[in-house]
């Protein structure tokens, strides 16, 4: 579940085709094949996903693009087999390294304020980096599937940096639902704290930020320091910059 959810829109799949076959099986440049499926790194299947009715704060159905995720859009993507993934199973899943992701390493995360003055500005290095880098796996859209055509003839795709992506992602499961009839109703409907995949869904999004960061950075030691509210009076970077 958590694997198509967290990869969004992955950039080989936002266009026509994908969204005509509803099919993201990208290719991994390691073999040529979708998903490295010759390297026995995954391969391409079915969504599956929860029959289960929506609880009493969503009774509503056929409505929101984010219903049943993320099938009003793709019905088949990559499944990556043992430590491999990534939307085309060419990366590692969390905690994991090397060629054939075997090695698991532990991350700590620390509090800003038991870092370094030097260590809290090259975080904020990061962020500035991450706000001035195109991110070159992933894109957001910019309207609704009904909107780009039943075959996916007007593809609503945008570039976004690496910071705003975040920001996007966090603000797409969030924001209010359109339910239409009349007057043209809005509800405020979130999909990501009005459920009980409140704190599953935080996580992997925690880890999916701190992993596009390590990217870009080349700095795969990375981790994304937590802030106790309790050192607000004594803590100049969270309030000013972050």
């Amino acid at each position: 579940l958590f694997e198509t959810c967290w990869s969004q829109f992955p950039r080989p799949c936002a266009n026509s085709e994908g969204l005509r076959t509803k099919e993201c099986c990208p290719v991994w440049s390691g073999d040529g094949s979708p998903c490295g499926a010759l390297s026995g790194r995954g391969f391409c299947a079915d969504v599956s996903v929860s029959d289960e009715p929506n609880g009493p704060q969503y009774p509503h159905s056929g409505i929101d693009d984010r219903e049943r995720w993320p099938l009003a859009f793709f019905n088949r993507t990559c499944r990556c087999a043992g430590n491999y993934g990534g939307f085309n199973c060419g990366e590692c899943r969390f905690g994991y390294w090397g060629s054939n992701c075997a090695e698991y390493r532990e991350s700590v995360r620390r509090n800003i304020m038991s870092m370094s003055t030097t260590e809290q500005q090259k975080f904020i290095s990061y962020l500035n980096l991450a706000k001035n880098t195109i991110n070159p796996d992933y894109v957001i859209t910019t309207g609704t599937r009904a909107e780009m055509g039943d075959n996916g003839e007007s593809p609503m795709f945008s570039d976004i940096n690496t910071y705003d992506l975040f920001v996007w992602i966090h603000y797409y499961v969030s924001r209010d639902t359109f339910l239409g009839g009349p007057g043209n109703v809005w509800r405020d409907i979130d999909f990501a704290h009005e459920s009980a995949a409140f704190l599953p869904w935080h996580r992997v999004y925690l880890l999916h930020w701190e992993h596009e960061i390590r990217k870009i950075t080349g700095d795969f030691n990375f981790t994304i320091p937590y802030w106790d509210w309790r050192d607000a009076q004594s803590c100049e970077v969270c309030t000013d910059n972050l």
